[in-house]
């Protein structure tokens, strides 16, 4: 718990730094008069945790087993390009989906599992084995965004839907007793594969850090399990229990400049002018 509250102070204090050097940067400086794409650079760190789901096994009517899962702070990074749809995009599409971006690039998912026995007569816990990980992994990512500007201030909400895959490269893991005596005590383990699909809901709250750049502080959460297929389940299985990573990350964009003549030509004036338009807005 302190350590998601820790997570969610950063992202907080990321989006008010980001209001004060806006209102800073609007007091003076030169005038942007670049030729902005619709297309950009885009950029995501922040931290992960694995939220774990306790279970109770009652052995007899006076003992119960408990198992209780445990999060461990890690890391996430990619790294990609994001395009932004056109505002003269007709149809559902250019309705819903405001932009798309993708990113490949590594993350660290960790956890720890604690088992107890719990004497129902007496309440008193007595400790008898646990464990830990830590997956490093490769990841891939590609997501469709839906944004709307808050009215009054400059921060936009930030909804997307999209799919990724992780590819587990490095575990590390221990356990402070035997796989047998785990066994004899009737507990079975189920490890996850390498490979992990799932369908994600990330959602923020983004501003501007001047025309052409933005900051999006966001948390994404897997809701959707795709494989290793288990009843849809986006948890992952580890030691005896199923552990649900979630990533708090803060992504930065940063729109390429349009070349003007050539092949990057906006075309006619009033063809530019729109663009010009849509981009100070954005």
């Amino acid at each position: 718990m302190r350590s998601t509250l820790l997570i969610l102070f950063c992202l907080i204090f990321s989006i008010s730094y980001g209001q004060r050097k806006k209102r800073k940067d609007m007091m003076g400086g030169p005038r942007d008069y670049r030729l902005l794409s619709n297309k950009g650079l885009q950029v995501s760190v922040g931290p992960t945790y694995t939220y774990g789901k306790s279970k109770n096994i009652d052995i007899d009517s006076r003992t119960t087993f408990n198992i209780i899962p445990e999060g461990r702070l890690g890391f996430y990074g990619d790294i990609g390009t994001a395009y932004f749809t056109p505002s003269d995009r007709k149809g559902i599409w250019g309705l819903l989906v405001k932009y798309t971006d993708w990113g490949i690039g590594a993350a660290l998912f960790g956890g720890t599992e604690t088992l107890s026995f719990l004497n129902k007569t007496t309440n008193e816990t007595t400790y008898f084995a646990d464990g830990k990980f830590y997956h490093y992994s490769m990841v891939a990512r590609l997501t469709f965004h839906h944004m709307f500007y808050i009215p009054k201030t400059g921060i936009f909400m930030d909804n997307g839907l999209g799919l990724n895959v992780n590819y587990t490269g490095l575990n590390f893991s221990s356990y402070s007793v035997s796989e047998d005596v785990l066994k004899n005590a009737g507990v079975n383990q189920v490890f996850a594969d390498r490979l992990l699909g799932q369908m994600h809901y990330n959602v923020g709250f983004g501003f501007k850090l001047k025309r052409g750049s933005y900051c999006i502080p966001s948390v994404q959460i897997p809701v959707l399990g795709i494989y290793e297929w288990n009843n849809g389940s986006p948890r992952f299985n580890w030691f005896s229990s199923q552990y649900l990573p979630v990533i708090f990350k803060v992504k930065f964009v940063r729109l390429f400049t349009k070349q003007s003549g050539g092949c990057d030509s906006f075309g006619t004036e009033e063809d530019r002018k729109r663009n010009e338009e849509y981009l100070q807005n954005k």
